[in-house]
């Protein structure tokens, strides 16, 4: 009973519904968005769903008697998004709820108490010695976070206005099943990434499918034309010693480009592939086999 809401509803990754950005905080410092229904409907995510149910269907049907919901079948979609700080986020859960059974499970956890907030029951419990907190906005819309001031923040947002649309989402073949954004000047880091990001102001990702090929898509924004030159050789480079060390990926029918705007300060590159192409490699990766190790 106490391992509730979040790690069952992240087995699935993070994937879900079109993205919503009014539902994202304007203050949010970066964002991450997948749809599940999107992956699902693409040639790697149907073999995905097949190869998880046939590995882990017991342990999926377990679930579904015990949470009332299959993370494979029944979530729509994630967003995710924080503040800045680190491991300060909120997520955003869309998918075929019982929003009763769930706050039923809840209020058997550890330290439960619930607070209304003007209509909306704020529910928070503790779970392996760390505080949870998290409210139904809809039966099919269920937010989580940490930290009790992003719910409060995040309450407010829904009633009110959110984030602006970004054109990058838009802005490829397809409508993408990942997208995401970061002020990375603006998100606290550590590592050996840090050094590396720290002369990126901004860094957008986006993948999709359309047309028979899967796209992903980079925007890197620097500030600096010197910083934007390099990682467009950085980009370059990457894909280089990925043909060298890949004869599929020599032969493959790749489409790439890495192209310099705003002065040369912002890199903006797209990669796609032939999806069966793409499936012939990672089924010779082994990639499908490691699924659900």
């Amino acid at each position: 009973m106490k391992h509730l809401l979040l790690p069952l509803l992240l087995a699935a990754g993070v994937q879900a519904g079109e993205f919503n950005p009014a539902q994202v905080s304007p203050d949010a410092k970066w964002w991450l968005h997948a749809d599940l229904e999107a992956v699902r409907g693409t040639e790697i995510g149907q073999r995905v769903v097949t190869v998880v149910e046939d590995k882990k269907g017991a342990q999926l049907r377990a679930l579904k008697r015990l949470f009332s919901i299959n993370p494979v079948t029944d979530l729509k979609g994630i967003t995710l998004y924080g503040d800045g700080g680190k491991d300060r986020s909120v997520a955003i859960i869309h998918g075929s709820f019982d929003s009763g059974h769930l706050e039923d499970l809840v209020a058997a956890a550890e330290d439960y108490s619930s607070e209304d907030k003007d209509g909306t029951i704020r529910h928070s419990w503790t779970d392996k010695g760390k505080r949870q907190h998290a409210f139904f906005a809809r039966n099919d819309l269920l937010v989580f976070s940490h930290f009790e001031d992003l719910l409060e923040g995040a309450m407010t947002t829904l009633r009110g206005e959110g984030m602006s649309p970004d054109e990058f989402v838009g802005a490829g073949s397809g409508a993408p099943f990942l997208v995401g954004s970061a002020k990375l000047s603006e998100v606290e880091m550590d590592g050996d990434e840090s050094e590396l990001l720290a002369h990126a102001q901004t860094l957008k990702i986006a993948l999709g499918e359309a047309g028979g090929r899967m796209e992903g898509r980079l925007l890197i924004d620097t500030g600096d034309r010197a910083d934007g030159d390099r990682f467009r050789k950085i980009i370059e480079g990457m894909i280089a010693l990925g043909e060298l060390g890949n004869a599929a990926l020599r032969d493959a029918d790749m489409q790439f480009e890495a192209k310099a705007e705003n002065g040369g300060r912002t890199v903006r590159s797209t990669l796609s592939l032939p999806t069966a192409e793409m499936i012939a490699m990672m089924e010779a990766d082994g990639a499908f086999d490691r699924i659900g190790e």
